[in-house]
């Protein structure tokens, strides 16, 4: 059973008084559709009367209209005046009004029309007439009602007969006077008619007071029960209400001084007038001593708002959140806080309800975690997210208030020593012993934060370009006269810094931390351990400023599809040969222009980016040559250029290596060109990218052969199939004779060799005689074939697009 639901069967009491609240509702509405009805009964007792009080008088008006009738029509028997005749007919037309007025009352349907005209012409007045109307269509057929209407019929007979009989005297007069025989005949038959309509006339009357009386008796009784129903109901609601409320009042006072949050009540002065044991647990106080303090000695200063004449403001005081309850011992404690106005006639201040309840814990966990997000775990220093956040603090100061602070980038000299050599626990006590003596030389406004790895960044505020240099000089040489020791080992704390003013040209966050990490590489640079400032008329910096943003263009220039591929032929030097050239890249920017990749490949591989060229490179020339199958049998060998970056990631060789699993027949015509100095500088890896190559069929040139020349002992390990001698050999060849010796030995050596020999930056045909002379194999440079975008090779074959923007246009 559910422990809720055995609660509930536990206290049928409580499910009681439930039920009783859910019904108050429907007891409200019963008592005003009782105190309606009483109402509608009384107003039904004053609309009878009216109505029977409108036939009455309707009643007298037909009588005196028939009496006028009669006494006129007796004066025209006996003297033949017409007035008497036209004021007897007048008359008349009362009554004949009240007898169409209920004709059409009684017709199917009813026209309402007709019985307004009908009992307007019965000189009814105009206000009553809707009540004669209602009291014949309801109480037509009640008691009393139903004679009174019956007599009306009766009289209305002999209504007709007396315009019968005004109709022969008239047609009797306009023939000849009468005889007295004649005119007393008549006179004697008005008598006759006026007796017998008398009596109805007074039933009539009589009928309709009686009824009227009954209905009113009938009503008023009704009334009376309704009401005593209504006030015995209602006495009902109170007391059963009044029980309720006072049981509810009573679980409330239960409720609220067993509950485990805080509660308390406030007057208009902001005394406690009510407080539970939670409350003073909370406190930490009695909870009879805290009856009469005020909010401000429980309540934290600084969570206490005043109004501007130095008063409570309950507005603010009303309003949820987080605040401080302070404890005799000083101790705080954070509560949820929760009010609201529990009497609204005495205002805000007086009548104020609160809940709350201990968040104490929670606000610590919260704490924590917020400081955990806002700082380094090894360190304890401000993380990359605090810094900027307090970096741009201190920018908007900076060009809002025109101060100056001082950003400084410092990265560790030997941080990668100590890791490698002493492992990375070492590692970790060297950063937090370089982080603590550094902020130990800082001042209280100052501050430092780890951005990642060995890099820190610290802020001196309210400090210019110049002192900034100062004072990280004298930091610097703190730091230099301590070292860290581990295992009987010693390191210098030795660091490279870069200093970066914050003013009014700082343009954001990024841009400071660009500016002061270029300095800082620029110290680096030039040997380590020493201070750089950033400044824009340094021509290091500007060098640095400028190779980042080319860095940024080629990047841009990838996602956007715009690198361009070029291609250069290269010629045998002896016969014919089959179509071989080697892939080039240029820049095309966002305005048209084309750039040489002297402008943009330095920068990108000098920032680690050359990978990102040499993978657009690849898919591009596969995509190309899997499109073209008659310019790829054409083909006998493409050349592409792989940086040393490239050579030394798995992950471009795993690239590389699943492109040409898809494309098996362009792998027998590519041939990867590797410079001597990045094989030189990674023989290992060098070695394991060769292997994958050669292995799908790819070949392999030695790129700039003869500029790492110190020793070729290398040249046993590497299965490499072409050497492509340094232009730089091959531009002076026909100025001098150590060039043309040196080449010639190249030359030799690679047919010792069995390798094919390429000679680069062949620009004049001199030059070619000379090679052709010590034996070169083959030719590349302006003299042979001047550069052209790589779709002008293809020969008798419509050239599709390389993937958006990758197949040169003519420069």
């Amino acid at each position: 059973m559910d422990n809720g639901t055995a609660r509930d069967r536990g206290r049928p009491g409580r499910q009681g008084d439930d039920r009783g609240l859910q019904r108050l509702p429907a007891r409200v509405a019963a008592l005003i559709l009782l105190s309606a009805l009483g109402a509608l009964l009384t107003a039904a007792v004053l609309e009878t009367q009216a109505g029977a009080t409108a036939y009455i008088i309707g009643e007298s008006h037909w009588s005196k209209a028939q009496q006028r009738a009669v006494h006129g029509l007796y004066r025209y028997a006996s003297h033949a005046q017409p007035a008497d005749l036209a004021d007897a007919r007048a008359a008349l037309r009362i009554p004949l009004g009240d007898r169409d007025g209920r004709l059409a009352l009684e017709r199917d349907p009813v026209d309402l029309a007709a019985a307004r005209a009908g009992f307007l012409q019965g000189n009814n007045a105009p206000d009553d007439i809707g009540r004669l109307i209602w009291m014949y269509r309801v109480l037509g057929d009640a008691p009393y009602f139903r004679d009174s209407v019956r007599l009306w019929r009766e009289a209305e007979v002999e209504l007709q007969h007396l315009v019968t009989l005004a109709d022969d005297l008239e047609a009797e007069q306009a023939q000849g006077a009468l005889d007295p025989a004649s005119i007393q005949a008549y006179q004697r038959q008005l008598m006759v008619i006026d007796a017998r309509v008398r009596p109805k006339e007074l039933a009539f009357s009589r009928s309709l007071a009686d009824g009227a009386n009954f209905m009113r008796r009938v009503l008023l009784a009704l009334s009376a029960l309704v009401f005593v129903v209504l006030c015995a109901y209602a006495l009902y609601v109170v007391r059963s209400t009044l029980r309720r409320v006072r049981e509810t009042e009573s679980e409330f006072r239960m409720a609220f001084h067993q509950s485990m949050v805080g509660m308390l009540k406030l007057d208009r002065e902001g005394r406690l007038t009510q407080a539970n044991e939670a409350l003073a647990q909370i406190l930490a106080r009695p909870l009879p001593e805290l009856r009469g303090l005020g909010l401000a000695d429980v309540l934290h200063a600084d969570d206490l708002p005043r109004d501007t004449a130095g008063g409570i403001d309950w507005d603010r005081v009303c309003e949820p959140g987080e605040r401080r309850f302070l404890r005799p011992g000083g101790d705080v404690r954070w509560v949820r806080w929760t009010a609201s106005v529990v009497d609204a006639r005495t205002g805000c201040g007086e009548g104020v309800f609160v809940l709350a309840e201990d968040v104490s814990e929670a606000h610590e966990l919260a704490c924590e975690i917020a400081h955990q997000a806002s700082h380094d775990e090894l360190t304890g220093l401000i993380n990359r997210r605090e810094i900027a956040r307090r970096l741009g603090s201190a920018l908007g100061s900076a060009r809002g208030c025109r101060r100056r602070h001082t950003l400084c980038f410092i990265d560790l000299d030997q941080f990668k020593l100590v890791n490698d050599t002493c492992g990375h626990e070492a590692g970790d006590r060297f950063l937090c012993q370089f982080a603590q003596h550094v902020a130990a030389q800082l001042r209280r406004d100052d501050w430092v934060g780890r951005l990642g790895g060995d890099e820190f960044a610290v802020l001196l505020h309210d400090t210019t370009l110049e002192e900034a240099e100062t004072a990280m000089a004298r930091i610097h040489a703190a730091l230099g006269e301590d070292a860290f020791r581990w295992n009987g080992r010693m390191f210098g704390l030795n660091c490279s810094i870069g200093v970066a003013e914050i003013n009014d040209d700082a343009v954001d966050v990024d841009w400071l931390l660009r500016a002061a990490d270029a300095a800082c590489y620029v110290a680096k640079e030039e040997g380590r351990n020493r201070i750089r400032s950033y400044r824009d008329s340094d021509p290091s910096l500007s060098r640095r400023r400028r190779e980042l943003e080319w860095v940024a263009h080629t990047q841009l220039a990838i996602a956007e599809q715009r690198l361009l591929l070029y291609a250069q032929r290269i010629v045998p030097l002896a016969g014919e040969g089959r179509l071989q050239y080697e892939v080039l890249v240029r820049l095309r920017d966002r305005e048209g222009e084309v750039h040489a990749p002297g402008v943009f490949l330095p920068a990108m591989e000098r920032y680690g980016q050359g990978m990102a060229v040499d993978r657009f490179v690849v898919d591009a020339v596969c995509g190309f040559l899997s499109r073209h199958p008659g310019h790829l049998a054409q083909v006998e060998l493409c050349h592409l250029n792989v940086s040393a970056q490239s050579i030394a990631d798995p992950a471009f060789l795993e690239h590389v290596g699943l492109l040409l699993d898809r494309h098996p027949g362009v792998a027998m015509r590519l041939c990867f060109e590797i410079t001597e100095t990045a094989v030189i500088a990674n023989l290992d890896d060098a070695c394991r990218f060769i292997d994958a190559m050669r292995a799908r069929g790819c070949r392999i040139a030695l790129d700039d052969f003869g500029s790492g020349l110190s020793s070729f002992a290398y040249l046993k390990r590497l299965p490499v199939d072409i050497l492509k001698i340094d232009g730089a050999f091959i531009r002076d060849l026909a100025r001098g004779e150590s060039d043309l010796a040196l080449v010639r030995s190249m030359s030799q050596m690679g047919q010792a060799l069995g390798k094919v020999t390429v000679a680069e930056w062949v620009e004049s045909e001199a030059v070619l005689a000379q090679l052709r002379e010590v034996g070169i194999g083959y030719a590349q440079g302006y003299a042979v074939h001047v550069p052209c975008p790589i779709g002008e090779l293809v020969v008798d074959e419509s050239v599709d697009a390389l993937p958006a923007g990758a197949l040169a246009e003519p420069a």
